[in-house]
């Protein structure tokens, strides 16, 4: 029996936003648009942070996050290199012992391995780009 292709993976939406698809062959976003959005919906309210994946495969991620001054995004392991770019405020980005400061218009890299953080000096908005090898897939 031949493998069945798996449908497009999507959003399972919330009271503030549609489901949609999250593989697509070419996709397009407005951030500034989408990060009004994120900071609009009523979750925002009572958090220090929102986010919102725009796309989404096997081995790859694309998250946009609005972040409140102090607010910190992170985990105990970078399983593949990712990339912040920081489109408002102002960042630190650590990895294991390293750490660079970014602010709007910068963009930082970061190896695999090792935690990762990213928190915001003031009030923020970043796009992670992420990278998992296959065998560390999370879809």
């Amino acid at each position: 029996m031949a493998d069945q292709p798996r449908p497009p993976e999507r959003t399972s939406g919330a009271d503030a936003r549609r489901p949609r698809a999250l593989e697509q062959p070419v996709a397009a976003f407005d951030l500034d648009d989408e990060l009004d959005r994120l900071t609009a919906e009523p979750e925002w309210s009572g958090r220090d942070r929102n986010a919102l994946t725009l796309a989404k495969s096997s081995s790859f991620r694309v998250v946009l996050v609005a972040l409140r001054g102090g607010a910190r995004v992170g985990e105990d392991e970078a399983h593949g290199p990712m990339s912040v770019q920081v489109f408002r405020g102002a960042v630190t980005v650590r990895r294991s012992n390293e750490a660079a400061e970014l602010s709007a218009g910068q963009l930082g890299t970061m190896e695999a391995g090792g935690p990762w953080s990213v928190t915001a000096r003031d009030a923020s908005a970043i796009l992670l780009t992420i990278s998992w090898p296959e065998e560390r897939s999370l879809v």
